[in-house]
């Protein structure tokens, strides 16, 4: 019994040997590559759509734009900042077939708007250009000279 003691002790023993062995090797460098030492916050970066607005809602505050390819559904809130010529302006100022610049963020499944803003028309082209632009048209052929009859006197 006494014999048996002894063993029980000597395995505990080693047991607290090796457990305290564990910490002090060195990682390795595979390790050391897989779990860096200091965890860095990543940024959520906004993501854009730029496109034509087809509706405005401003009581259930969203917006469906029309991209290339597909309509995206942005939700506004007070954080929120709609630009229109260079001014802020609220939702219901923005029109449907205005094209539009906006930026937004996923939170809970839903794209929400950080910021909106109206692209300016394209300007009219001027009279001038459009005449540059314009085909000419073709030129009327000027009419021949035709020799001038010199009065002869009667010599």
């Amino acid at each position: 019994m006494r014999l048996r003691h002894v063993l029980v002790a000597g395995l505990v023993a080693c047991g607290f040997v090796f457990a305290q062995d564990a910490p002090s090797v060195a990682p390795s460098a595979d390790s050391a590559k897989a779990a860096p030492a200091k965890q860095v916050k990543t940024k959520k970066f906004n993501k854009s759509v730029t496109g034509t607005v087809v509706s405005v809602d401003a009581i259930s505050n969203t917006i469906i734009i029309k991209c290339k390819k597909a309509e995206d559904t942005l939700t506004v809130n007070d954080k929120t900042v709609i630009k229109a010529g260079g001014k802020v302006v609220a939702l219901a100022d923005l029109k449907a077939d205005t094209k539009v610049s906006a930026s937004y963020k996923m939170e809970e499944g839903k794209m929400v708007a950080v910021k909106i803003i109206e692209k300016p028309a394209a300007p009219a082209k001027s009279k001038a250009k459009q005449e540059a632009t314009a085909p000419a048209a073709p030129a009327t052929p000027a009419a021949p000279a035709t020799p001038a009859i010199k009065a002869s006197s009667g010599n």
